[in-house]
């Protein structure tokens, strides 16, 4: 499903929930025995809608990831990471730890790393179904609970209605393939038996893979290299076999071998039309520091450093790359301490986040090497 295509459908979604929304709405009104129709009970309908809204959504939210977690561990995923709410089980040296943890921007996240392929296949239709399966699941509950209590109590009755219209909605949208912005769960599960897609269905388990291997605190340098090195960097079809090229540059940088690294997220560079915009800073953000700690050409850092990735580099602040290279931008272009010290600080605060530990000793070496770098160029 193309923008426009995927664009219609979700404003038709959302005009359906409306209607739905309305009929319930009109449903209750004439079911319920309660008399008092004044000012306090219009009230009263607001609050529960909005109320509904808000703690419907998070709730579908956590039962999508939820759904995600059963249907993987049933096919033999192993367990990486659980998110609600900012309160989250990750797997740390092989246990299961607590820790005051969210994904940014939503109300829960899963991780799960993939069983091994065989013969170039692995089992992927229950997992990304088990998100939606969840939503429909809810609705249907919901929806039956609106139903038999829509004539005794009338409140109860809109919050279910409108919390089965959110999980009938968050379903939807996630049953439908797309890949507009990034591809559905339904994109996932018609595309990836594919024969055409065989490069993707390989990505996604690489890239599932190696996020697992980097949450559990293993070093890009020593994830095993046949994970990434298929890739064909000339032939980049979609966003993971992008992504497994990254993690072949994250090897290499891990491993400070410096030249090729910096060929590769050249060559990454110049292939990244078609690519998200979110993976076109992240390669940028990587040419830039290497421009930084290399040639340091203030044209080429203007070029790089414009207003897109900037505001690219404010919202990726809590990531250990970020802080990074503005660490070196304070050191070896603005050379101000005080900025140096507040970008070092924050550093070290992304190299303690969840999900980044395999990051961390690599990300401190490159640090080091920047002060060498910075002292070499002061001295002279």
């Amino acid at each position: 499903m193309g923008r426009n295509a995927t664009s219609i459908f979700q404003l038709s979604a959302i005009l359906l929930a409306f209607v739905g929304g309305w009929f319930g709405y009109a449903y209750i009104n004439q079911a319920s025995t309660q008399a008092d129709r004044g000012f306090l009970w219009v009230m009263g309908v607001i609050l529960v809608t909005i109320a509904a809204i808000v703690i419907g959504t998070f709730l579908n939210i956590i039962l999508h990831e939820a759904g995600h977690l059963a249907g993987g561990l049933l096919t033999g995923y192993g367990f990486v990471f659980f998110s609600v709410l900012g309160l989250s089980i990750i797997k740390e040296n092989g246990k299961l730890v607590r820790k005051k943890y969210g994904v940014a921007g939503t109300g829960g996240g899963c991780m799960l790393s993939p069983p091994d392929m065989k013969n170039g296949r692995y089992p992927y239709k229950l997992y990304f179904s088990g998100g939606f399966l969840a939503n429909f699941l809810a609705s249907a509950i919901c929806f039956s609970l609106f139903y038999n209590l829509a004539g005794t109590v009338d409140f109860w009755s809109r919050a279910f209605l409108v919390t089965g219209i959110a999980s009938a909605f968050l379903g939807l949208t996630n049953f439908v393939p797309h890949n507009v912005i990034s591809p559905s769960d339904g994109y996932f599960i018609f595309n990836l038996g594919k024969e055409k897609h065989t490069a993707m269905r390989r990505g996604v388990w690489s890239c599932f893979r190696t996020q697992g291997l980097i949450a559990e605190g293993s070093r890009p340098r020593d994830i095993p290299a046949e994970l990434f090195s298929w890739v064909d960097v000339s032939d980049i079809s979609d966003p993971f076999t992008m992504e497994t090229a990254k993690n072949r540059y994250e090897y290499l940088l891990d491993r400070q071998e410096l030249g090729e690294a910096k060929l590769l997220i050249q060559a990454l560079c110049d292939h990244l039309q078609d690519a998200p915009e979110m993976q076109k800073m992240s390669c940028y953000c990587e040419l830039l520091f290497h421009e930084l700690i290399g040639e340091c050409r203030q044209e080429e850092i203007d070029r790089l450093y414009d207003e897109k990735l900037k505001k690219y580099i404010k919202a990726a602040h809590s990531e250990i790359s970020a802080q990074r290279l503005m660490y070196a931008y304070a050191r070896l272009v603005l050379r101000d301490a005080a900025k140096a010290k507040e970008h070092i600080d924050l550093f070290h605060k992304a190299c303690a986040m969840p999900l980044q530990l395999g990051f961390a000793p690599g990300g401190q070496e490159l640090i080091a090497l920047i002060d060498t770098i910075a002292d070499q160029r002061e001295s002279n």
